[in-house]
């Protein structure tokens, strides 16, 4: 008999492979999808460089590795055609990141450079004491809103893009689908929240649906964590009214992976001090896309969400994007578990749905919904936990090594800003003239000419998830 779920939390990291992160945890009697230090990528001169156990925490991936639709068909098909070039063969990596990196191949080759396990204390002992998932695919082939779009709502409905004018209307998101069945479902963020752009949960009640991170553990300690919870990691450098410094903890190449690996610690102790909580909890850690960084494994076919093309590549999101880490921890999850059907972030809607809905074998959010709830092929997240009583063992894992911390005037400048956090910027602009001038339509243009003073704007969008409903 599986055990009863009533919280499913899921954190979502930003930019980094499967291969990456976790590939060198593979050993002999924990054979996971992973590395056994033969494999490379050619550099431009045909040159291979093989994968390696020396990742830096931050600092070696600039600037940072190209993740847009077209850089990834290069990466997975050797070409910008796709899979019109022929099968896919994993291979186009370095000669990307080459480019991008006007033809240094030394700093290149970092994008074959991986973690160890033993340097990754908390991600690595939380998959060995449950369970990785070690066929995991990003949504899209492409960047972080597409992505991040379909796990909010299953779709992206047809963009590929980051654009500020990226339209959400019309979208359904799982917190609405589950409000309309009476569960509770909120975004915990830090510094603003990728779902602050639907402006259905802006404009109706967005006390209900958003909350400052700083409110988890609280929610944890009292027993008020909602069915469903999605946490979003802090994206920029913050300073506190009283002037501490915060740093991004998103694992964003450009940013300490250490800092990430403090807030993967974080969540997981909040739940775990809360024994009512933590015996009636799912946690799934997970990432985004995988940042232009090297991975190994094929990405399957997959079912359209709709039938929207909203792109100039003309592309039907039939298959998926690259491979991305991914653990889930649980009480009921019986150590060394390793999951290898296909997931991708509809999986955990369609878990939320299954677990908390009666009706959720007829109500889908979209066909790559419907396809990751019925597919034999694909994993249930639910499923995974599997012991008849929860273990007592907590996990214990050494405090992750303290983060660099860059100057304050490199953290402050303009020129500082990675391309995410530029498109975050834009994005937190034009949300601000929605709300400012509803009736008027913002300007795309203007909002895509905004740098770091427009900070103020993404602090004023993320400000507004904490005020109270509106009537």
């Amino acid at each position: 008999m599986l055990p009863t779920i009533e919280h499913l939390i899921v954190l979502m990291m930003e930019n980094r492979s499967f291969d990456h992160m976790l590939g060198f945890l593979k050993a002999p009697g924990y054979d996971i999808e992973g590395l056994d230090g033969s494999e490379s990528n050619d550099d431009l001169t045909n040159e291979p460089v093989l994968v390696s156990r020396d990742a830096a925490p931050t600092g070696d991936l600039t600037p940072d590795p190209s993740h847009d639709f077209r850089s990834v068909n290069v990466q997975i098909f050797g070409s910008e055609a796709g899979a019109a070039a022929g099968p896919p063969q994993m291979s186009g990596f370095l000669q990307n990141y080459q480019t991008v990196c006007g033809g240094d191949r030394d700093r290149a080759a970092n994008i074959m450079k991986c973690w160890t396990p033993a340097r990754l204390p908390v991600l690595t002992t939380l998959a060995k004491q449950y369970a990785v998932c070690d066929h995991w695919y990003s949504s899209v082939p492409g960047p972080t809103l597409p992505n991040r779009t379909f796990a909010h709502a299953g779709t992206s409905r047809g963009r590929l893009d980051m654009s500020p004018d990226f339209s959400f209307d019309g979208f359904v998101t799982i917190y609405q689908f589950l409000q309309a069945r009476n569960v509770s479902a909120k975004i915990y963020f830090h510094d603003f929240s990728s779902a602050l752009t639907f402006e259905r949960l802006l404009f109706s009640n967005q006390a209900r649906f958003f909350e400052d991170y700083s409110d988890f553990a609280g929610d944890c300690k009292d027993d008020n964590v909602p069915a469903y919870c999605f946490i979003e990691p802090r994206y920029n450098r913050e300073t506190a009214p009283h002037g501490q410094s915060f740093s991004p903890n998103d694992q964003h190449p450009d940013h300490d992976v250490y800092d990430g690996e403090a807030l993967i610690a974080d969540v997981y102790r909040a739940l775990t001090k809360n024994r009512d909580v933590w015996q009636k909890s799912l946690l799934v850690i997970v990432y985004d896309e995988h940042g232009g960084l090297f991975d190994h494994v094929r990405p399957p076919a997959a079912a359209p969400p709709d039938n929207k093309i909203d792109n100039p590549e003309n592309f039907g999101f039939d298959r998926l994007g690259v491979r991305v880490p991914a653990v889930l921890v649980s009480p009921y999850i019986e150590p060394g578990t390793i999951v290898s059907q296909i997931f991708d972030h509809t999986s955990f809607l369609g878990a939320a749905r299954r677990l908390f809905t009666k009706d959720a074998q007829t109500s889908f959010l979209s066909d790559r919904d419907r396809q990751a709830s019925t597919d034999p092929a694909w994993g249930k997240l639910e499923r995974v936990p599997t012991r008849d009583a929860p273990t007592a063992v907590i996990a214990n894992f050494p405090n992750p090594p303290p983060a660099a911390v860059p100057p304050a005037v490199a953290a402050n400048s303009a020129s500082s800003l990675s391309s995410l956090q530029r498109e975050l910027l834009s994005h937190a602009s034009f949300v601000g003239q929605k709300l400012n001038h509803p009736a008027v339509a913002p300007d795309p243009e203007q909002a895509s000419e905004h740098d770091a003073s427009a900070f103020a704007t993404q602090i004023k969008a993320a400000a507004l998830a904490r005020q109270p409903a509106k009537d």
